[in-house]
């Protein structure tokens, strides 16, 4: 469909992929919106909503990446589960932020694209970020399930108990 309607960009270079939403945030010149990311964390897995909202004043940067302190006006980071996350935790979530990464694709973006050639990419404000790390403050909310309790059914139950079963037979209908 890309290819068709002449939007396609072909191959995407190593440097730019497998960024993490955190880092795409921080490479982008333009701000346009503000985003909630909630990580419900359980015994076994974890799960990720994101929640965005209109900016009403997009913002266009000429330095990159924006200061630290600029990010919490434009994300929130809530983690859910039994206890607080740990460093393994936070590799697994969106949030990750890689400073070498970082700064590697604003390097290939001022030599490879048009819109990033009069961008000035700030090392101080890099420097600012955590290594292997969240750039925001996390909020900690205690949860012993990863189950959202507006979203569950009425018999929701752990995956090992028995399902609640209603059967007619011909005499009942």
């Amino acid at each position: 469909m890309s290819l068709a309607n002449g939007k396609w960009l072909g191959k995407i270079p190593e440097v730019l992929k497998n960024l993490t939403f955190a880092e795409q945030l921080l490479i982008a010149r333009v701000r346009h919106n503000r985003c909630i990311i909630r990580v419900s964390s359980g015994m076994h897995k974890m799960k990720a909503n994101a929640i965005s909202f209109a900016n009403p004043m997009p913002k266009i940067y000429d330095t990159l990446p924006p200061p630290i302190d600029e990010l919490d006006d434009v994300l929130a980071f809530i983690y859910t589960g039994p206890c607080r996350p740990t460093s393994s935790d936070l590799e697994c979530t969106p949030l990750l932020v890689r400073r070498k990464k970082v700064g590697a694709a604003l390097e290939w973006l001022k030599l490879n694209h048009l819109d990033y050639l009069d961008l000035d990419i700030s090392y101080d404000n890099l420097e600012e970020y955590p290594e292997n790390g969240p750039p925001c403050v996390i909020e900690y909310r205690e949860s012993n399930s990863n189950k959202d309790p507006e979203s569950s059914a009425a018999h929701d139950m752990d995956e090992d108990a028995a399902v609640p079963w209603i059967g007619y037979t011909g005499i009942r209908i």
